[in-house]
Parts: structure tokens; sequence; C-alpha cells
């Protein structure tokens, strides 16, 4: 099968995965959803190559997946990794493996693979001389933190030396697990990720019998013991608990499970923790945990389990090392508790809290299940694995990463750079700040790089106060990439590239070009004002600076064209930024307007000077219409204290609401000076047409009697009597709909594609 993109037929790249076990150990798992993802693409095939039989085959083939075994030395395939780091266990290791390294490279050739990717240590170093013999590129899929504290440190020092030539490409799967390989070669992350049936529809039910448990492999790195005596400190407290370990030894840890066992019976909790062995059904466990604990007492690669019980919404105990935090961290709201690694004060002290304030614990959970649902899914693991892939084969379209200013608010320019990550799957996304609960939450399912600038949290949350340090955040925010689309308004354009830059232009700097109409006054007029004159000609020559280093730009609109032609001497191609609205999804009220079923105009917009919203209120005093104003932005507390009775104002809504709100609406009102009129598009998605200003990039997208109607000046008269003399008029939701479709983001996509490839040739 070919994929196509661009126009172009893209082969797609074929790999075969070893691992050395067959055991249904974490990795293999993780294997078995990772290979149900890529079964679903078009671009990459893939078999696994296991060195022993076991449940892992069966597992694989009862989904559909090419699997076949390839056995090694019983003796090889068992040793441990404490085993061999020892000197005699080693040199017999590496002389008992080179017959079946020479079996490996030969079937590995046999199968006419472009990529060998290997998922254990011990196939990691078991790949590398068979890759070479074979001639194939190699990528390591690293699981294991490659640090003394979690391996041998013998092993440790062969691992990190051999990363920095041998592989390819090397795959971490956390940024914990990539730090302790310093200079490994084409260093990548990329999360596990959980599969779509792991993550549930809603938060399970809270469960009526009240369960703690731990679920993993037992062993001493997992922290089964450090569970069980926790359990010791509590269990008085909460008498109706029962304490779960579910899991099994492997890799000859069964002594550490009497070691368990023998605490268990010390402590008195017979009758109160229960081992019921193995589960292959780890989501019925988890669904029914009053609380899941992870309580590692060495820091963890990953952590899967967490990511697992959050999918659930069952609340989560866990340890603050390792990947865990990579995890747990970065919502909205806070999901679970993070104690320290070996602490079982600390970890008896938060199970006894989460236990005693269930109503606390159930809404960590259900925090955690937003999080796992909207940043957690294995898709854009899964486009980082085959991205990988296709590099290490030589079949690689260039490398493409995008760039934007700030990710910090919603808004249509937000929007477009979405549609470039779908255009461009796989791509990094970089930025000087990145707000992840003020915009758009699909940005949490991408690899977003940001600058140092976004530690600083109030400028994160604010970044206008930014400004001054922006050309300096801009200038030092290297990409490493082939080519660069920077969607910019001011700054990703002066991100610095390896590669080529396409500048996707949505309007030449405001606060330097237009600063009045920016501001809404004399810029000499306000404090705001007086300090971007004073800005104006370093801030002006920095900009003059990076547009040169753009090698080709792309317009949002004709009045953009012109803008940038008169700005930078550079004349651009009109690209227009698609409508991005899902007009079939969901539909929920907004709380604001929820009365008014039978209709309202509306106002999209950020509530900044130059948007003219506060025109619009004045207009709609005094009318018997009702107008529902969506934004936010410095202006909000002043429109909502000016509002009249039949105005209303709503800010951070979700997509199913502003569904909802278009739907409902009886027109859009758009009075702003916009380099392009995205918002009619959207409303023309739902058939409804636009009122909007004769001017800027509305003359794009309206087309005069088939999807609305301008208004001449942005005065409250003028608009006053666009909405009167439009009462009774009458529109072709059909003919509107048809207008929108020329700007689909089919069609954005593929012109863009078509413009990466040109200038990349």
């Amino acid at each position: 099968m070919m994929s196509v993109c661009g126009g172009k037929s893209i082969r797609p790249v074929r790999v075969a995965i070893l691992d050395h076990t067959a055991e249904l150990g974490g990795v293999e798992l993780a294997l078995v959803r990772q290979m149900d993802a890529l079964a679903e693409r078009d671009d990459v095939q893939v078999r696994v190559l296991l060195f022993a039989d076991g449940p892992l085959v069966g597992r694989l083939r009862e989904r559909g997946h090419e699997v076949e075994v390839l056995p090694i030395d019983e003796a090889l395939g068992t040793t441990t990794r404490h085993e061999a780091a020892g000197l005699r266990t080693a040199l017999t290791s590496v002389v008992g493996a080179v017959p079946f390294v020479r079996r490996l490279a030969n079937r590995l050739r046999e199968m006419d693979v472009d990529v060998v990717h290997t998922t254990t240590l011990k196939a990691d170093l078991l790949g590398v001389p068979a890759a070479r013999l074979a001639g194939l590129p190699l990528v390591w899929h690293v699981r294991d933190r490659i640090a003394p504290d979690y391996l041998p440190s013998p092993l440790v020092h062969l691992m990190r030396s051999v990363a920095r030539t041998a592989p390819q490409r090397v795959i971490a799967n956390s940024r914990a697990t990539a730090a302790t390989l310093p200079g490994a070669r084409g260093l990548t992350v990329a999360y596990p990720g959980l599969a779509p049936e792991q993550i549930a529809s809603s938060p399970r039910p809270q469960p009526d019998r009240r369960i703690v448990g731990i679920i993993g492999r037992i062993s001493p790195t997992k922290g089964q013991l450090e569970f069980v005596r926790a359990a010791g400190r509590i269990a008085q407290r909460h008498p109706d608990v029962t304490f779960r370990i579910i899991g099994s030894p492997m890799f000859g840890q069964e002594e550490h499970e009497q070691e368990i066992r023998r605490e268990i019976e010390q402590l008195g909790l017979g009758t109160r923790v229960e081992l019921p062995g193995f589960s292959a059904h780890p989501s019925a466990e988890l669904d029914r945990m009053t609380l899941a604990v992870h309580a590692s007492p060495v820091p963890e690669p990953y952590g899967q389990v967490v990511a697992e019980a959050m999918a659930r919404g069952v609340p989560v105990i866990a340890t603050d090392a390792g990947g865990v935090p990579e995890i747990v961290l970065g919502g909205a709201e806070p999901v679970g508790w993070l104690v320290p690694p070996r602490d079982v004060d600390a970890l008896a002290t938060a199970m006894d809290t989460a236990l005693s304030d269930l109503d606390e614990s159930e809404r960590r959970g259900r925090a955690g299940w937003e999080r796992a649902r909207t940043a957690l899914g294995i898709g854009p693991s899964m486009d980082t694995l085959t991205r990988v892939w296709r590099e290490a084969a030589g079949l690689t379209r260039p490398r493409v990463a995008i760039a934007h200013d700030y990710l910090t608010q919603r808004g249509g320019a937000e929007r477009v750079v979405l549609e470039m990550a779908r255009a461009f799957p796989g791509a990094t996304i970089h930025t000087t700040l990145y707000d992840p609960a003020a915009t758009f939450p699909e940005f949490r399912d991408h690899d977003i790089r940001v600058s140092p600038l976004n530690r600083v949290g109030p400028l994160r949350r604010n970044h206008r106060a930014a400004l001054p340090f922006l050309p300096f955040a801009s200038s030092r925010l290297r990409i490493d990439a082939d080519l660069v689309i920077a969607s910019s308004s001011g700054w990703a354009h002066g991100f610095p590239t390896t590669g080529r830059k396409l500048v996707y232009c949505h309007a030449p700097a405001r606060w330097l070009y237009q600063s009045e109409r920016y501001l809404g006054s004399d810029p000499r007029r306000s404090p705001v004002g007086l300090a971007l004159l004073a800005l104006r000609a370093p801030l002006r020559a920095w900009d003059q600076r990076a547009a040169r280093t753009g090698d080709a730009y792309l317009a949002n609109s004709n009045v953009v064209r012109e803008r940038i032609r008169d700005a930078y001497g550079t004349d651009a191609e009109v690209l227009p930024p698609p409508f991005a609205v899902d007009t079939a999804g969901e539909r929920e009220p907004v709380p604001e307007a929820a009365d008014w079923t039978d209709g309202f105009h509306l106002v999209v917009s950020r509530l900044m000077p130059y948007k003219n919203v506060d025109v619009v209120i004045e207009a709609f005093a005094g009318l018997p219409e009702r107008l529902l104003v969506i934004g936010a932005g410095p202006l909000l507390d002043q429109l909502r204290t000016s509002a009249p009775d039949n105005v209303r104002i709503a800010t951070n809504l979700s997509d199913a609401q502003m569904r909802w709100a278009y739907e409902h609406a009886v027109a859009l009102v758009a009075a702003s000076h916009e380099d392009f009129g995205l918002t009619p598009l959207e409303a023309g998605a739902f058939g409804k047409p636009t009122l909007a200003l004769r001017a800027g990039g509305y003359l794009d997208t309206i087309a005069e009697g088939v999807n609305g109607t301008f208004f001449d000046e942005p005065t409250a008269e003028a608009i006053r009597r666009a909405v009167i003399a439009t009462r009774e008029s009458t529109w072709d939701s059909e003919a509107v709909r048809a207008h929108v479709d020329a700007f689909s983001p089919e069609r954005f996509a593929e012109r863009l594609q078509k413009a990466v490839t040109q200038l990349s040739q």
C-alpha cells in the first residue's frame, strides 16, 4: 500500500521490531498497544521478531499482527542485567551470542526490511552487530533509565557508550530516560501513550468497596514492599480498606515475593492484603480501586500504570521521580498526590489523606482522567516513531517544524497552527510561551518546544508584558529542522533555524506598523503607547532583520500581502487560512445565553481595542435584538461594565459550546480591521451570514449577498443600520456553506504541502 502526501506517493517504511522475551511484561504490553496503533496506518509495515516463545506470541497473533520466533540459547536469554554486569558472565555471553547474532542478521536480510527497531536492553545490544551485518539502520527504543540507581554501573557505562555511535537513532520513553543518555545519537522522546480502549469514556464511578491497589511486576524496583509498610501504618485508621497487590514476579524475583508475604504476616495484615497475581485485565482492576498507588523506590523511566489509572479516573499517589511527574503535572488542576521515593511515612500520609477525603480524591481522579484523555494518547508517539524510522531509513520527507509567536490564547492564528500540525504529523511546534490552560487543548497532543521565558509564570499568563524580552527569546529559540513553517504575527519569523524558512504571515507586527489601530488611540496618550514608541526603533530593526531570514512568504489575505510588500519589500503568495469548525460534533449550551434559544447576534473576537467590540455593543443598546459576545482580553471587565441588558459576554468556551453558539445565532457581526476574516467562515459552516466591516480580510471571505453583507465604517450608527436593514432578510444556508467549502482545511493542507515541497527542492 502507498500513502499519498502533497500529491506524491510514499511507500511504507518496513520495520522489524526485536524483543528478547515473550513474557507479558510492561514493555511487551506496550508493544501490543503500539502494534495495534501502527496497524491503522498506511505509511508503515511492522513485523515482530522475538527471541523466545511465550504468551506474547499468541497475544500478537490473535490481534492479527505478524510475529515470528528466532530462539536464542536459553542461558543467554535468561541472563539478568545484574548477572551480565559480571566480567565472567559478560564474556561468556558475548561468546555464546555470536552464532545467534549471525542467524539474526541472516533473518533480517531475508525479511527485506528498511529498519531494525529494538525494544529491550538485551535486544539493543544484540541488535547492534546483527543490524550491522545485515547492512540495516538500527533504532533503539530505550524504556529503562540508564543510571546507576536503576542498572549495574558497568552496564550503564556500556549502554551510554554504545548509544553515542552504534544506533542511527535513539528513542527514549520519557524526558527522564533521555536525560540518562547524554550524547545519544539522534535522541528523541516518544511517550508510550494510551490506547483508545484504555481511556474510559467517563471517570469510573466511585466503588462501593474501598480498595487501595498497586499494579505491576513484583520487583524491588516497583515498591510493593513500601506499599505494604505504608498500609501497616494506616490499617487501623481505615479498618474497611482492603489492600491489593496485583502482579507476579518475573526475571528471577520470586524470592522478593516471599519477602513481601513475610512482611505482610509480620505486620498482621494477612486478612487485609490480597495478592491475586498477574491480571490480564488491568483496566478492570483499576476500576475497582478507590485509590491507585505507584510506590517505586527508584525513579521509574515512565510510570505507565499511573497513566492507566488516570485514564480510568482513579485517584493516584505516585513517587515524585523519573518520568512520573511528566505524566501527572501539566494539567489545569491537581492530579493525585506525589511523594518522595522510599519515604514510607510520606506514602502513608498521602494514602490517609486521600482515604479521609473521598470527595477531594474523586475530584483529583476526574482531573487525571481529563489529562489522560487530552494529553496522554498514543497517536503522537506513533507519529514520532514513524518519522524516526523514515529518517533512519533515508525515506523521509524533509524534517518539518512549526513555529508560532506564543500559544497563550484561543484565536484564529492558533487554529491555523493546529491545521499546520495536521498537515505535517509529527512536526514539533516551537513557541516563546505556552499556557496549556489558556489555548486550545489539542496542543497537548503535540510536541511543544518553548523558550526559557516560559518558566516565568506572569509572562506566560500575560504575553503582552513579555514584549521587551521577546526579541531576545525569539533570537535564541533555535530550531533544528530541514524546513520551518513560521506562523508569525511578529516573532516566529525571527526564530533561527538550521534549514529553510517558510513564513506564513498573519500580519506584520501591528504594534510596529499599525500602532494607533492596535492600541485603539494615539500611542502618545497612554503609558503602553509611550513604551511602544520608546521601543519602536530597536524592535523595528529586529523585525526587519528577522524578515530577511525568510526564504519565502505566504500571506493569509490580499490586504496582508500588501502590508508585507510595504513593510519588507517582499512579494507573498496568498494562502487563506482554513476554517476549523467541526459542525457535526456535540453541542453544549452557553450558560450566559442558554435562555436565548430563539436567536441572537454573535461576536467572536479577542477583546482588544482594534477589534471594535465596544462599538458593536454600543450599536445594540436600545435595539430589541440580543447580542452574545464570545472572547477574552484586556477589555473584558470594561465591556462587561458597559454592556446593556440585551448584551451578554462569555469567555473560554469549549468547542461544543462554540458549536451551540454558532448554531443558535441569527448572524455574526464583525467590525474589526482584520487581516483575514476567519470568523465569517466559521459562521458560514453553520449556514449563518455575517454583517462585516467593508475592509481588510473580510473582502476575501465574504461574497456580498451570498454569505453576508457589509457596513462601511466601524461606528455604532453604521452597525445599527446594518442590523435593522437585515431584519427581514432571508439567506440560503446551503449557498452560505458552499461558499465556505472553498476555504476547507483539506485545500489549505494541500497548498501548504505544495509550498513546502517547492521550497525544499
